[in-house]
């Protein structure tokens, strides 16, 4: 205990850490929704400023908050439901060519049989297991029988966390434009006082990243939406506009925009189209994984202060650590990080040149002890 400030583990300090824990510990389910919400005001907020330079005193309060954030969500939900509103129709599309082929025992496609070495083996072997009793199809069968209620529970129990999180989001969302200016006021003060002025310069890095994410994010999502939608319609893809959109909208997060690509493939390969479908799966990933592992970090490392591999890494890390929020999170500590590392050695080099002797110092001490001697 040497050392201790005397106060330290005084009765106060402890009753306010266990307030304070069981506080984070009930709005733990919250915590999610909460991030969401600062994430979005954040950065969106210079447009909100703009906007609530334009609009009378007296919406300011209430109303422009509220419309803010029912934009937001429209703008960030509208085109996630949309993509998931085609896949779901091609889905269903696809169950139904299941079902008539189920009547002919889902025969091998032509495809198959053309390729070469193997193809005729393997299209009699499908053919056979097809045709036989208690083969491909009573297989379907049963582990359609066996898994569509499980399927049906946790599509349910899905629809239902997402739907909590975006109702508290966009409560939170509402709060966070009211009071944004106190709160940032608030914590800026506070943060100088307890650790000093360079902790808001690391602030303004962190913010920096999480608007230059956003927007690498909007930016690779529409350059893929509209490169994949010429390709789309270059192989004559059935609407090739609506899927392009698709693909951009899914592109918008690292390594999603994939499953568009392989559901035209595998449309394409249904319906005999082979060589369209090796056409748009070969220049699908090859554009997709330019953008994701080249363009998306070179956006990012220009507003965020960050080079190619530390927006890389920061993207990709964020995800793995903390899921979809991580790739908001991950270029944000990454990029506080490197600035703590630069002030760091940059402080630790202002230091050694104080300490050390001027050049030249000691020769001049020397030939000053010859002159005395």
């Amino acid at each position: 205990m040497t050392g201790w400030p005397a106060n330290f583990l005084s009765l106060r300090r402890i009753a306010a850490a266990v307030v304070l824990g069981l506080a984070f510990w009930l709005i733990r389910s919250f915590m999610i929704p909460l991030i969401w919400a600062a994430v979005f005001a954040i950065a969106n907020w210079p447009l909100y400023r703009r906007c609530a330079r334009h609009v009378p005193q007296a919406m300011r309060a209430h109303v422009l908050p509220l419309a803010f954030s029912i934009l937001i969500t429209f703008l960030v939900l509208g085109p996630i439901v949309f993509a998931f509103a085609i896949l779901a129709r091609q889905s269903q599309a696809w169950l139904t060519e299941i079902s008539i082929m189920d009547t002919g025992g889902l025969l091998a496609p032509s495809w198959l049989r053309a390729t070469p070495m193997v193809g005729t083996r393997l299209a009699d072997a499908w053919n056979s297991a097809a045709g036989a009793p208690g083969g491909l199809s009573a297989l379907l069968g049963r582990v359609e029988d066996s898994s569509l209620l499980r399927s049906l529970q946790s599509v349910g129990h899905l629809i239902a966390y997402h739907a909590f999180v975006v109702a508290i989001t966009v409560v939170a969302l509402v709060f966070f434009f009211r009071r944004g200016e106190e709160l940032a006021k608030a914590l800026a003060h506070r943060i100088d006082e307890q650790i000093g002025r360079p902790a808001g310069k690391f602030i303004e890095v962190a913010v920096a990243a999480l608007r230059a994410t956003l927007q690498s994010m909007v930016l690779v999502g529409l350059i893929d939406g509209i490169g994949m939608g010429i390709l789309y319609a270059t192989a004559h893809i059935p609407s090739p506009i609506a899927w392009g959109a698709v693909t951009g909208i899914l592109a918008m997060l690292p390594f999603i925009g994939y499953f568009a690509v392989a559901a035209v493939c595998v449309s394409q390969l249904a319906h005999d189209a082979t060589a369209s479908a090796l056409l748009v799966g070969a220049v699908g990933f090859v554009v997709l994984f330019s953008m994701d592992k080249f363009v998306r970090p070179m956006l990012m490392a220009k507003g965020a202060r960050l080079d190619f591999l530390g927006a890389l890494m920061g993207t990709v890390g964020g995800l793995q650590t903390f899921g979809l929020l991580g790739i908001f999170i991950g270029p944000m500590i990454v990029a506080v990080g490197k600035a703590m590392l630069h002030e760091w050695l940059t402080q630790l080099s202002i230091e050694t040149e104080a300490l050390s002797p001027p050049e030249g110092g000691l020769h001049d001490a020397g030939q000053a002890r010859t002159l005395q001697a």
